[in-house]
């Protein structure tokens, strides 16, 4: 079926602009995170080496330069013993004392030996080794000397033992203790080196941690700071997404809202009024079907940086969704919200450069006033729109004062709405058909099937009255299809009657069009019914078309193949243009009724038909001209040559079981007649 009236388009928002956190900074903060996790582990690795190679040096201290030191003092120790027990056997005359003497004597150059044999199987250093060897020759020259005095004195006391032991076997045993003396230097020296460079090893280790744990830290901080940043911006932005609209930038319907709220607590304490408009853009819809969506988008951007522009600072902007936006202003008086009124229907009118093209737009506003058409911004706003609504109806590119009955009427259509939703189910959907006679035989060669609602409270409601509706909620599709197999099947039965060559045509709209079953549906409604597909003819507005002009002809062309014949309805008064209409696949086009009107008074719109129908006979068009109301306008398109005409000075729409007793009347023999 075919809608005249023209939708509101919900303008798909198009993706977000950037990311709430763009992938790069994502990127960044994850390498932020990855080096601060292998400066955690370089830090620590450094760390453990560094504490093994000074615990390592440490060991060496303890285990190797400590224990050196120890054996060398052990070695000195017992030389010395070794001598005073020398010494004190040599002035000793008690046997006992002299005996025990010996022993410790002999004892204590066991300790020697075995702390000398201990020290060598150590780690030396060069000059320890040297010493060592010395001490090992001069203890290989005072050990004969000391054992031939200890056994001279061990035998018998003898005045020249004791001499020898004074001048011999002591100094002797001095060189040697004065080597040992110097291995013990050496050895304290390097075991303070060893300590020293172990505590070296320790400052180096604590410095390389203390460093990289600073650096580590920081980045941590740096990174911690970053994080922090861009979630704070995300949230921000996420705010942004939630409040304001993507396309525009304007506020949404939430922020809008609670914008209108907060104006309405400051109204009510200064006592001043509060204006708020509902502006809803003037065929919208074409502009999409035409230019594509990007330059609807771009248009709404236009549109929108007009509004800001004409409002102050202090009033509220918003987009409200498709090619709707809401104003809200603080006022003292209501004509200074006529006075913006004014200027926006004015803004919104001037010319727009769209992709390299000209256009015009207008709008229609309503507008509703707190406190005189509400308290709240819901009942305001509801208020506004109704007013819109009104104004659209009432000619468009003009405003609207809510008042009490728009109210009424919105509660109405609100009402019809939810009955529409039933009326399929309750089988309230009917065709009614209207002739079209054949001037050249005075026969009805076809009819043009044509929706009524049998409301079951108000009775039969034309297509004005709830075609727009059932549009909108979607419901045009499943409608449609269930009428389209309604007049293949009432067509039959008049072919069954005898009348075979009857055809009728079937109205389709935009959302039936571009429904993906489209050509199934036909194909089985005809076979089905049994109509000879050449008897079903597809009606299609010239909007439709441009949407998507490929597409278009393709399903045109898919349409035909099945053997229906396609028609453009309403031709002159849309898009068409010679390149169009040599372009589409069509059989039939139809004069719109607005070209017959006044055309036995309008030499022009007799001129413009004549040129119509010229052009048709030109690309081998069938022609049906509508809107036929009285003898004069059928006379002159007779004259012009138009072969099928219709309206109401043939008939009006009758239901189906009327039809019969028009299609065998001679026509033109009766207004002969007449």
């Amino acid at each position: 079926m075919n809608t005249r009236a023209l939708d509101l388009d919900n303008t798909p928002v198009p993706a977000a602009r950037h990311s709430v956190l763009p992938a790069t900074w994502r990127r960044v903060l994850l390498a932020g995170f990855i080096v601060q996790l292998f400066l955690i582990l370089f830090v620590t690795t450094i760390g453990l080496q560094q504490l093994r190679l000074t615990a390592s040096n440490l060991d060496t201290v303890i285990d190797v330069h400590m224990r050196k030191l120890s054996l060398t003092k052990t070695m000195m120790a017992a030389a010395r013993e070794r001598t005073l027990s020398m010494f004190r056997l040599s002035m000793s005359h008690d046997p006992f004392e002299r005996d025990q003497l010996f022993v410790q004597f002999n004892q204590h150059g066991a300790e020697f030996a075995d702390a000398r044999m201990a020290l060598l199987g150590m780690p030396l250093s060069p000059r320890e080794h040297e010493l060592i060897d010395l001490q090992g020759r001069l203890t290989s020259i005072a050990r004969p000397m000391q054992n031939r005095v200890v056994d001279a004195l061990n035998s018998d006391s003898d005045q020249r033992a004791e001499e020898r032991v004074l001048s011999s076997a002591i100094p002797a045993q001095n060189n040697v203790l004065s080597v040992l003396s110097l291995l013990d230097t050496e050895t304290q020296k390097l075991a303070l080196e060893a300590s020293r460079k172990a505590h070296q090893a320790h400052e180096v280790a604590r410095f390389w941690m203390y460093l990289l744990s600073g650096i580590a830290l920081l980045l941590g901080m740096f990174v911690a700071a970053a994080v922090m940043y861009y979630t704070k911006r995300a949230s921000r932005e996420r705010h942004h997404l939630a409040t304001h609209d993507v396309l525009t930038g304007l506020p949404n319907r939430m922020l809008f809202m609670d914008r209108l709220e907060q104006s309405l607590v400051r109204a009510q304490r200064r006592n001043t009024l509060v204006g708020v408009m509902f502006i809803d853009l003037d065929r919208f819809k074409r502009v999409n079907d035409t230019l594509g969506h990007a330059s609807g988008d771009a248009l709404i951007c236009e549109v929108a940086q007009r509004l800001r522009a004409t409002t102050r600072a202090e009033d509220v902007v918003a987009r409200l969704g498709g090619d709707e936006f809401g104003v809200v202003i603080d006022v003292a008086r209501i004509s200074q919200v006529l006075q913006v009124v004014e200027k926006i229907l004015g803004v919104v009118s001037e010319p727009y450069r769209i992709a390299e093209r000209e256009l015009f737009s207008s709008c229609s506003i309503g507008v509703s006033v707190y406190p005189n058409d509400g308290s709240d911004g819901t009942s305001l706003l509801k208020h506004a729109d109704t007013a819109a609504f009104t104004a659209k109806n009432g000619g468009r590119n003009r405003f609207q004062l809510y008042d009490a009955a728009m109210n009424t009427m919105a509660e109405e259509r609100l009402q019809l709405e939810t009955e529409l939703h039933y009326a399929l189910e309750r089988d309230e959907f009917l065709f009614h058909y209207q002739p079209k006679l054949n001037l050249e035989t005075g026969r009805i060669q076809g009819v043009e099937a044509l929706i009524r609602w049998n409301h079951p409270g108000k009775g039969l409601l034309s297509p004005a009255v709830f075609l727009e509706l059932l549009e909108e909620s979607g419901g045009i599709v499943k409608v449609g299809r269930t009428l389209l197999r309604s007049a293949c099947f009432q067509t039959a039965s008049w072919h069954a009657a005898g009348f075979v060559d009857l055809d009728v045509a079937v109205n389709i709209s935009g959302k039936e069009f571009w429904h993906g079953n489209l050509v199934t549906d036909v194909r089985e409604a005809l076979e089905q019914s049994g109509l000879p597909p050449h008897s079903l003819h597809l009606e299609l507005t010239e909007g439709i078309f441009m949407q998507d002009v490929e597409a278009a002809v393709s399903l045109i062309l898919a349409l035909k193949a099945l053997g229906v014949a396609v028609a453009i309805d309403d031709f002159g008064t849309g898009y068409s243009s010679l390149a169009h209409l040599k372009r589409f696949p069509l059989d039939i086009l139809k004069i719109d009724r607005y070209f017959v009107k006044d055309i036995p008074h309008a030499p022009i719109n007799e001129a413009l038909i004549s040129s119509i129908l010229a052009l048709c006979r030109g690309l081998k068009l069938g022609t049906v001209a509508e809107g036929v109301e009285n003898r004069e306008q059928l006379d002159v398109l007779r004259k012009l040559g138009c072969q099928i005409v219709q309206g109401y000075f043939i008939s009006r729409p009758v239901p189906a079981d009327e039809i019969a007793a028009l299609l065998d009347r001679d026509w033109l023999r009766e207004f002969d007649q007449v």
